[in-house]
C-alpha cells in the first residue's frame, strides 16, 4: 500500500538520479520528462521540448541501472497512480502527460510558459 511516507520516501530516492537540466524559458511549474532512448516517440518529445526552448529536466530510464529504474516506476506509480508509460512527462506535484501528441504537449506547456 503506498502511503504519505512511502512517497516521500520515493521522493527522496528520487534524488539519486542523474537527471539532465535543460535551461530555457522559465516555467510556472518544473517539468520532468521519463524516456527511452531507443523510443521514437520519447525523441520526437525530447525535441519538441528542446525546439520550444523550455527548462525542464530529463533522464532515459533505459540507460540507468535497474534499481533506479524501479525507484522511478515506484515513484509514478506513488504519485500519479498510474503505471510509467512513454514518454512521461511530469507537470508540477499533479500532473502528467504520457505519450507524445503534439497539439496536447503544446496547448498544456504554453500555459505553464512565464514568457507568453
Amino acid at each position: 500500500m503506498w502511503g504519505k511516507k512511502k512517497l516521500q520516501e520515493t521522493e527522496q530516492s528520487l534524488q539519486t538520479i542523474p537527471f539532465v537540466q535543460v535551461n530555457g524559458k522559465p516555467m510556472r511549474e518544473p517539468i520532468t520528462l521519463f524516456a527511452l532512448s531507443t523510443c521514437g516517440f520519447c525523441r520526437r518529445a525530447l525535441a519538441f521540448l528542446h525546439d520550444q526552448e523550455y527548462s525542464f529536466t530529463y533522464v532515459h530510464m533505459d540507460r540507468l541501472p535497474r534499481n533506479q529504474q524501479d525507484i522511478i516506476r515506484a515513484y509514478v506509480k506513488a504519485k500519479y497512480k498510474v503505471a510509467v508509460s512513454f514518454p512521461f512527462l511530469c507537470i508540477g506535484e499533479n500532473d502528467f502527460l504520457t505519450g507524445f501528441i503534439r497539439s496536447s504537449w503544446e496547448k498544456e506547456l504554453e500555459e505553464l510558459c512565464d514568457e507568453q
